[in-house]
Formats: structure tokens, C-alpha cells, sequence
């Protein structure tokens, strides 16, 4: 990971300043001040505030994921603007009582006329001449639509897509950070999508799960080439760009879209025979380590999971009492008695996570699964804290950078 820009103090006599280095100083404009929400020598937050502001809530992907940030936003019915950072990518999303009313990228392919190409609404060529139309107060939607190159329902159709794209790609993301600044809902540019926020945030769920499914089947140093049926004209631009006998990391490098799309284009160009995929030369020895495997691979409940199975093979190894773990699920703290109500302990030291989710379900499907990881951090914590006590200390540390990793990590 890149490292982070700076700002740095600079104190003088009654005067001080906060030097930002350039790429925190890109869009600053000194006739429009930031607001400062200032929390100690711990740190500052910088706002520009809109006409209405009612607060904020800002903060690491590592620390809270997409799923619970559109939580918060459609639990308080809030109104605002989420704005979304990975690298020098950026996505903004707005609400209106905690509905997404629209969505920018400056991804490339997540851009209006990308989509509107996508879609078959408009040619390559139409597109360039409406680039050149372009002006700071002349949009491109203005202008395709003035120029007669697309109609007011396929420009609107575009816009639905593009905005319901972008939400989706959000979660998606696992690092970068965010900042929700809730305001008046905004007036123009606003769509209505065909689903429901809440319905959106599902979809965006159940996406990263079959994004992880189809990492699992195409490890990224798999080799690619063409498949019996012969490359697609959608396939063949990709492989040249890739080069010939390409990784799917290659490939997918080479690929203008978001991880879903990349993953279930490939699952369905091997299954129709235009995509040919073999594992990598020498192939990888099986039954890889666990502490070994690639944490981003796994669900949020498989790695807790997998995070008790290593806690409870190192108390065998260490000749300890893996019945340690009982006395959570036997007595749990307070609060999460019904969660555990019948849950077991298996074998290997993982629980039953199907026994504990049907326990927090209560009807709101997102909910019910933040519940559930909640409740397994809990236990996860409790057999660290408790495998500290008869483990040797670098046999516990190594338990607790493995929980760190995992909680870097969870999507």
C-alpha cells in the first residue's frame, strides 16, 4: 500500500498552519475554509459543510465496511452525500431519507458515456463528437441529448444503470476510507432506481460472496488462453491487451471493470468453451497452510471460523484443554444468551455459525448477518483472551496477528 500523504503542523508565534502535501491540496481552494472537528493530538477532521449540515461520520474500511456504513445511513433515514476513496479512485453516492438517489465514479468504465457505449445507445464516434461539445456549463447528457444522439428515456435508462453500478461496486472494496456528510437531500440530478436501498445493499452482499466463490474456483496464477469453441469478439481485444499465455491476474489487469464483472464474464466464457483455464505450472501443493491462505478469499464468517480452528489446534499441540472454549457458548456474557441458545462447539474448535445466524435473524437479512459477525468476534475474542493464559506468549502473539490480519481484512 502506497503511503499515506501528509500534513504536517507548522507553529509560529501566535500563527500556525497545516501544510498539506499536493495530493491532499488537490480541490482546496482558499476562498472556500474548511471547518475543523478537532479531537486532540489524536487528530483533525477537515470539512467542507454544505447549507444544512447536520454532521458526519467518517472513517477506514478496515474499520467499518460498506455494509455498515449504508446501515447507519438507512437506520437514521438520513440525507447526504457518501463519498467513497480507494487509491485515486473516488465514488460519491447521494441519499435522500436514506434512499440513493444517484452516484458519480471517476472510474472510467463507470462513466455515463462508457455506459451509454455498454448499452448500445451510442457509437464510439458519437461519443468523441460529444466529447468535443463538452463545456464546464454544457454536460455530456446535455449535450447527446440536444444533438439528438440519444433520447431523454435511454439517457435516463443510462444514468439508472450508472448510478446502480457504482452502489454495487462499493462493496466491492475492502480498503480505502469514507466520509458521510448528512445535509439536505439534492434537488437535480436525482433518479429513482427499481429497487430499494435495502434491497440494493443485499444485492451488493450476496455479489461479494459470488465474487469470493468464483476467486476460489480461478485462483489469479491460473494461465488463460482460447477455448475449444475459439475467443469471443468481446474476449479477443482482452487477450491482446493481456499478451499471449497471460495469468488470470494479467487478465484481469487488462480488464475495464469491476471485480464482479471480471469474475462471472470468465465463469461463463469457460463454461461456453470460448475461455480455456489450467492451473499454473508447477501446480500448488494441496492442503496449503491455513495461516497461509489468503484471508480476502474468505467470507467474514469463514475467517472467524478458520481464527478458532487455529486457536483450538494450538492448545492440542500445546497439550492444553481445548474444552477452553466451551465456557463461552456454556456461559456467554451478558447479552448474548439468546444468540448462543443451542450453538455448538465442532471438532476442529469452529461453531455453528448456520445455528447462530438463524438465532439473530429476526427478518432484516443485513442485520441479522452484522449481528452474527458481532456475536463471533465476541467468542473469537474470548478464546484469545483466554488461549493467552496457558499458551506460550509467542505462540499467542502469532493467534493475535492473525486476528489482526483478519480484522483488517473483513468485507
Amino acid at each position: 500500500m502506497a503511503p499515506k500523504p501528509k500534513a504536517t503542523p507548522r507553529v509560529g508565534g501566535e500563527q500556525a498552519s497545516l501544510e498539506l502535501e499536493r495530493p491532499l491540496a488537490a480541490g482546496l481552494s482558499p476562498s472556500r475554509p474548511l471547518a475543523a472537528w478537532y479531537h486532540g493530538p489524536e487528530g483533525m477532521v477537515l470539512l467542507h459543510e454544505p447549507t444544512g449540515f447536520s454532521g458526519f461520520l467518517a472513517g477506514s474500511l478496515g474499520t467499518l465496511s460498506i455494509e455498515e456504513v449504508f446501515a447507519h445511513v438507512l437506520s437514521g433515514i438520513r440525507s447526504g452525500l457518501l463519498a467513497v476513496q480507494h487509491g485515486s479512485v473516488r465514488r460519491t453516492v447521494s441519499f435522500r431519507d436514506g434512499q440513493v438517489v444517484f452516484a458519480t465514479s471517476t472510474e472510467r468504465w463507470e462513466r455515463l458515456g462508457a455506459v451509454l457505449l455498454r448499452l448500445g445507445f451510442l457509437t464510439q464516434a458519437q461519443l468523441t463528437q460529444a466529447l468535443s461539445k463538452v463545456t464546464p456549463s454544457r454536460r455530456i447528457g446535455q449535450v447527446l441529448t440536444s444533438e439528438g444522439l440519444v433520447s431523454e428515456a435511454n439517457l435516463y435508462s443510462a444514468m439508472t444503470y450508472v448510478v446502480r453500478e457504482v452502489v454495487l461496486s462499493l462493496f466491492e472494496l475492502v480498503e480505502g476510507s469514507f466520509l458521510f456528510v448528512e445535509g439536505p437531500a439534492p434537488m437535480a440530478d436525482v433518479v429513482k432506481l427499481p429497487e430499494r436501498t435495502r434491497d440494493l445493499v443485499l444485492t451488493g452482499i450476496k455479489r461479494t460472496e459470488e465474487v469470493s466463490r468464483l476467486r476460489r474456483r480461478f485462483p489469479e496464477d491460473m494461465r488463460v488462453g482460447p477455448g475449444p469453441e475459439g475467443l469471443s469478439p468481446e474476449a479477443e481485444p482482452l487477450f491482446a491487451r493481456a499478451g499471449e499465455g497471460a495469468t488470470l491476474k494479467e487478465l484481469r489487469a487488462a480488464y475495464e471493470g469491476g471485480h464482479y464483472g471480471f469474475y462471472t464474464w470468465l465463469d461463463e466464457a469457460v463454461r461456453g468453451g470460448t475461455v480455456a483455464v489450467k492451473a499454473a505450472e508447477p501446480p500448488p501443493a494441496p492442503g496449503p497452510a491455513v495461516e497461509g491462505m489468503a484471508w480476502e478469499l474468505l467470507s467474514a464468517e469463514e475467517r472467524y471460523n478458520l481464527l478458532l480452528s487455529l486457536v483450538h489446534r494450538a492448545l492440542r499441540d500445546a497439550g492444553k484443554d481445548v474444552d477452553l472454549l466451551r465456557g463461552f457458548l456454556d456461559a456467554p456474557p451478558p447479552g448474548l444468551e439468546e444468540a448462543y441458545a443451542g450453538v455448538t462447539l465442532g471438532p476442529d474448535g469452529r461453531v455453528d455459525v448456520a445455528r447462530l445466524s438463524a438465532n439473530l435473524s429476526g427478518g432484516d437479512e443485513a442485520v441479522g448477518r452484522a449481528l452474527t459477525l458481532e456475536a463471533l468476534d465476541a467468542v473469537v475474542s474470548y478464546a484469545l483472551f483466554s488461549a493467552r493464559n496457558v499458551l506460550p506468549p509467542e505462540v499467542a502473539e502469532r493467534l493475535s496477528n492473525t486476528y489482526r490480519t483478519l480484522q483488517g481484512g473483513l468485507a
